[in-house]
């Protein structure tokens, strides 16, 4: 079930119209909107991963250079 990205309630789907409308604030999407936010976030993820992966890399090196 999907979730609405701005407010988070869940996604109800329409079949005359073939959108999603939010259960809470009414906003619609179409599939392609939900597959596009979908690959936008995964990437986002992706970055952030990297970032924590990269602080942890180089907090190991400098505390292993004060020794």
């Amino acid at each position: 079930m999907p979730y609405c990205r701005e407010c988070g309630a869940k996604l109800v789907y329409d079949r005359e119209t073939k959108t999603y409308t939010c259960s809470g604030c009414g906003l619609t999407y179409t599939f392609q909107d939900l597959v596009v936010e979908s690959h936008r976030a995964f990437e986002e993820r992706l970055r952030e991963n990297e970032k924590k992966r990269r602080r942890e890399e180089y907090l190991e090196w400098w505390l292993s250079k004060k020794q």
